[in-house]
């Protein structure tokens, strides 16, 4: 059974746990070839054993000045196009102060925005050359947060960069349309992953990592320009978005000793 991404070759970075490995799963059960990358490839090598014909391990640090200076040239030693590219490397870090240490904003900045920059500038070649090759738009999806779209107790550095991305992406999908790629941007709420289980609060509407996987594909399939999920949280933070004002002066400091995000 396919679920509507079929027979492309993807490169998914932050592939080794959570919303990544679970899209690895889905992607390979549909025909296509995934070349999958992080940091180190023993967090990977359990998926190639699963699926041998159908993965390429690219170990890649997104944030590391030699990983990056040759992550061109190694992915072109395993594939000359790539249809879809999907962003799932990231981290969180909350300033408990807020202290404003720039040492942890830079940290958090540099893995979530500029990650995606250096995977983009590594990618743009193979994608345009998939265009040329292959019916069909290429595809970026670019995995964000919620959080984005409203202020939160703690979230100063993590809010920012996922923001950041959104603002990135969407301007993209503006200067790459002439170019026929089309650009995702994914807002999940709360997966359970590495990274939030070790929240220390309350996690409203939390999915399991399959379930944002197939609601990414279900939104890939549509070419949609933002997949928002769960929906109960969509519509309070797209709510909060609309009245920002409202938010952070009524709703926000409710929030500081609850910690829900």
């Amino acid at each position: 059974m396919t679920n509507g991404i079929e027979n492309k070759t993807v490169w998914l970075t932050g592939a080794s746990s959570g919303i990544g490995e679970a899209l690895v799963h889905q992607l390979v059960k549909s025909r296509n070839f995934v070349i999958i990358s992080a940091r180190r490839a023993d967090k990977l090598q359990s998926l190639v054993d699963m699926y041998p014909e159908k993965l390429a391990i690219l170990t890649y640090d997104v944030v590391d000045e030699k990983s990056n200076a040759t992550i061109a040239s190694r992915l072109g030693d395993i594939t000359d196009q790539v249809d879809v590219l999907i962003m799932c490397a990231g981290t969180c870090e909350y300033d408990n102060g807020p202290d404003f240490d720039p040492s942890m904003y830079k940290r958090v900045m540099d893995v979530n925005f500029m990650g995606t920059v250096n995977t983009l500038h590594a990618a743009k070649p193979f994608l345009l050359k998939a265009k040329r090759d292959n019916p069909g738009s290429p595809h970026i999806v670019a995995v964000s947060s919620m959080s984005s779209l409203a202020a939160f107790p703690r979230a100063e550095v993590y809010g920012a960069s996922k923001a950041a991305i959104d603002y990135l992406m969407e301007c993209a999908s503006i200067d790459l349309k002439k170019e026929g790629v089309d650009v995702t941007i994914v807002r999940p709420g709360f997966v359970d992953t590495p990274l939030t289980q070790k929240n220390d609060f309350p996690m409203p509407w939390i999915m399991q990592p399959n379930e944002a996987a197939s609601a990414i594909i279900k939104g890939m399939v549509k070419k949609k320009r933002y997949i928002n999920f769960p929906w109960q949280l969509n519509i309070v933070l797209t709510l909060a978005k609309i009245f920002p004002s409202f938010w952070v002066s009524k709703i926000g400091p409710k929030l500081v000793k609850k910690e829900t995000i």
